[in-house]
């Protein structure tokens, strides 16, 4: 792909890749990333056009993921099980009684059956000022290869502003961070499910990944209460903490790198 359809590319399908297949393959994902231990909690998804994405388990029926990844048509695999969606939506009403409602680039995918034994949803929980995260996605560890996705990969990363992080331990110009095949990922504080990754982008006018990742928001119903299944491992917000070593200061992107 040239420099000069690259970007257009970029602009419509942000962190979607074409695929050869319908199937997951063993590859890569999450740019300077590392093998993830939230594969029961997330699935992969290969829109109509042949594009992966991802999406994480927020319910027994219930999956979110990026918006411009959850067109009619789209195959969904869990724990690569196929499994069909039968609606599409920006809220939902779980087992539990909660309430979970996503906005911007992001949408709800419902299920008319449970997935499979092997999903187990996520606990969703208020963002807070504690700057660090942890996203994960079955996308590609390198932009020169969009189409090698398939392993979930994750990384740890900061607040670099409203909605979007950055790598605190990047050397070189491209640091860890979300791209093609990662949209729909799970951003987490902690165990707990804050945001839906969307797309990437990066100061250099030729580079899509490596900067910054962007998220939109998920959030339950104000006083909600219930028992979603707090499936994800106890220790896991201590796998970002554990990473304080340093902060990173908020980053300022020109309008024109972010298409």
């Amino acid at each position: 792909m040239t420099s000069s359809n690259r970007r257009p590319w970029i602009a419509v399908a942000i962190l979607a890749v074409t695929m050869t297949g319908l199937t997951p393959g063993a590859a890569h994902a999450v740019i300077n990333g590392t093998a993830s231990w939230l594969a029961s909690h997330t699935v992969q998804i290969v829109t109509r056009a042949g594009r992966t994405c991802s999406g994480v388990v927020i319910g027994r029926t219930a999956v979110a993921t990026a918006a411009h990844c959850a067109g009619s048509g789209a195959k969904i695999f869990s724990g690569g099980a196929p499994v069909t969606a039968a609606s599409v939506s920006s809220s939902v009403v779980l087992e539990d009684g909660t309430r979970v409602s996503v906005s911007g680039d992001a949408a709800i995918l419902r299920f008319t059956t449970p997935l499979p034994g092997f999903a187990s949803p996520v606990t969703i929980g208020l963002e807070t000022a504690d700057g660090h995260f942890t996203v994960a996605g079955y996308g590609t560890t390198d932009e020169a290869h969009p189409g090698a996705s398939g392993a979930l990969h994750e990384a740890s990363l900061v607040r670099a502003g409203p909605r979007r992080l950055i790598d605190p331990y990047r050397t070189g110009p491209i640091g860890a961070s979300a791209c093609f095949g990662d949209s729909g990922g799970p951003v987490l504080q902690g165990s707990m499910l804050v945001g839906i990754v969307t797309r990437a982008s990066h100061t250099a006018p030729r580079i899509a990944c490596g900067h910054l990742t962007h998220y939109a928001p998920i959030v339950r119903s104000a006083g909600a209460t219930g028992s979603i299944a707090a499936t994800v491992q106890a220790d896991a917000g201590q796998q970002v903490s554990s990473r304080r070593a340093r902060t990173s200061p908020a980053v300022t992107i020109p309008i024109e790198s972010l298409y």
